[in-house]
Protein backbone atom coordinates (compact mmCIF):
# COMPACT_ATOMS: atom_id res chain seq x y z
CA UNK A 1 0.00 0.00 0.00
CA UNK A 2 2.78 2.44 0.91
CA UNK A 3 4.56 1.59 -2.34
CA UNK A 4 1.44 2.44 -4.38
CA UNK A 5 1.09 5.77 -2.57
CA UNK A 6 4.76 6.59 -3.15
CA UNK A 7 4.45 5.76 -6.86
CA UNK A 8 1.32 7.90 -7.21
CA UNK A 9 3.01 10.75 -5.34
CA UNK A 10 6.05 10.49 -7.61
CA UNK A 11 3.77 10.63 -10.67
CA UNK A 12 2.00 13.69 -9.28
CA UNK A 13 5.29 15.45 -8.59
CA UNK A 14 6.47 14.64 -12.13
CA UNK A 15 3.29 16.04 -13.66
CA UNK A 16 3.51 19.25 -11.62
CA UNK A 17 7.17 19.60 -12.60
CA UNK A 18 6.33 19.21 -16.30
CA UNK A 19 3.54 21.78 -16.03
CA UNK A 20 5.94 24.25 -14.41
CA UNK A 21 8.54 23.69 -17.14
CA UNK A 22 5.97 24.18 -19.90
CA UNK A 23 4.52 27.30 -18.23
CA UNK A 24 7.95 28.81 -17.67
CA UNK A 25 8.89 28.14 -21.28
CA UNK A 26 5.76 29.93 -22.54
CA UNK A 27 6.46 32.89 -20.24
CA UNK A 28 10.05 33.10 -21.47
CA UNK A 29 8.90 33.22 -25.09
CA UNK A 30 6.38 35.92 -24.28
CA UNK A 31 8.83 38.04 -22.34
CA UNK A 32 11.38 37.57 -25.10
CA UNK A 33 8.83 38.90 -27.62
CA UNK A 34 8.09 41.85 -25.34
CA UNK A 35 11.81 42.53 -24.90
CA UNK A 36 12.37 42.47 -28.64
CA UNK A 37 9.40 44.80 -29.11
CA UNK A 38 10.81 47.25 -26.58
CA UNK A 39 14.21 47.15 -28.28
CA UNK A 40 12.57 47.83 -31.66
CA UNK A 41 10.45 50.65 -30.19
CA UNK A 42 13.65 52.31 -29.02
CA UNK A 43 15.99 51.48 -31.91
CA UNK A 44 13.55 52.38 -34.70
CA UNK A 45 13.07 55.82 -33.20
CA UNK A 46 9.46 55.48 -32.04
CA UNK A 47 10.52 57.28 -28.84
CA UNK A 48 11.28 60.41 -30.85
CA UNK A 49 7.58 60.97 -31.57
CA UNK A 50 5.73 58.87 -28.98
CA UNK A 51 5.63 58.34 -25.24
CA UNK A 52 3.86 55.63 -23.30
CA UNK A 53 2.10 57.51 -20.56
CA UNK A 54 4.15 60.69 -20.86
CA UNK A 55 1.79 62.72 -23.02
CA UNK A 56 1.76 63.73 -26.66
CA UNK A 57 4.88 64.65 -28.60
CA UNK A 58 4.80 65.02 -32.37
CA UNK A 59 2.76 61.80 -32.31
CA UNK A 60 0.13 60.50 -29.89
CA UNK A 61 0.81 59.05 -26.46
CA UNK A 62 0.63 55.29 -26.94
CA UNK A 63 -0.58 54.40 -23.47
CA UNK A 64 -3.78 52.40 -23.92
CA UNK A 65 -3.39 52.13 -27.69
CA UNK A 66 -3.99 48.37 -27.65
CA UNK A 67 -7.29 49.06 -25.90
CA UNK A 68 -8.33 51.91 -28.23
CA UNK A 69 -7.47 50.18 -31.50
CA UNK A 70 -8.09 46.70 -32.86
CA UNK A 71 -4.96 44.57 -33.23
CA UNK A 72 -5.63 44.17 -36.96
CA UNK A 73 -5.68 47.95 -37.37
CA UNK A 74 -2.49 48.38 -35.32
CA UNK A 75 -0.76 45.73 -37.40
CA UNK A 76 -1.63 47.47 -40.66
CA UNK A 77 -0.75 50.88 -39.23
CA UNK A 78 2.65 49.89 -37.86
CA UNK A 79 3.48 47.94 -41.02
CA UNK A 80 2.32 50.50 -43.64
CA UNK A 81 1.46 53.90 -42.18
CA UNK A 82 2.49 55.64 -45.40
CA UNK A 83 -0.30 53.98 -47.39
CA UNK A 84 -2.95 54.00 -44.65
CA UNK A 85 -3.01 57.80 -44.50
CA UNK A 86 -4.63 57.74 -47.94
CA UNK A 87 -7.27 55.10 -47.22
CA UNK A 88 -8.04 54.87 -43.51
CA UNK A 89 -10.26 57.46 -41.79
CA UNK A 90 -8.48 57.15 -38.42
CA UNK A 91 -5.07 57.54 -40.05
CA UNK A 92 -6.30 60.60 -41.98
CA UNK A 93 -7.63 62.13 -38.76
CA UNK A 94 -4.32 61.57 -36.95
CA UNK A 95 -2.40 63.17 -39.82
CA UNK A 96 -4.65 66.24 -39.59
CA UNK A 97 -4.14 66.43 -35.82
CA UNK A 98 -0.38 65.84 -35.67
CA UNK A 99 0.63 67.20 -39.09
CA UNK A 100 3.55 64.73 -39.23
CA UNK A 101 3.09 61.48 -41.13
CA UNK A 102 4.36 58.37 -39.39
CA UNK A 103 7.24 56.99 -41.46
CA UNK A 104 7.29 53.44 -42.77
CA UNK A 105 10.05 51.72 -40.80
CA UNK A 106 10.26 48.71 -43.11
CA UNK A 107 9.36 46.32 -40.31
CA UNK A 108 8.92 42.60 -40.87
CA UNK A 109 5.66 40.94 -39.85
CA UNK A 110 7.43 39.44 -36.82
CA UNK A 111 8.80 42.82 -35.76
CA UNK A 112 5.29 44.28 -35.92
CA UNK A 113 4.05 41.44 -33.68
CA UNK A 114 6.87 42.15 -31.23
CA UNK A 115 6.11 45.87 -31.06
CA UNK A 116 2.41 45.18 -30.48
CA UNK A 117 3.37 42.66 -27.75
CA UNK A 118 5.43 45.36 -26.09
CA UNK A 119 2.56 47.86 -26.30
CA UNK A 120 0.15 45.27 -24.84
CA UNK A 121 2.60 44.61 -22.02
CA UNK A 122 2.82 48.32 -21.26
CA UNK A 123 -0.98 48.62 -21.33
CA UNK A 124 -1.30 45.69 -18.91
CA UNK A 125 0.79 47.53 -16.28
CA UNK A 126 -1.84 50.23 -15.66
Amino acid sequence: MKLVLMINFAKLVSIVFLILIISNSALSEESSEVTKGKELYQSKGCVACHTIGGGKLSGPDLQGVTERREEEWLTKWIKSPDTMVFTDPIAKEMLQEYMVPMPNQGLSDQEVVEIISYLKFEDSKK
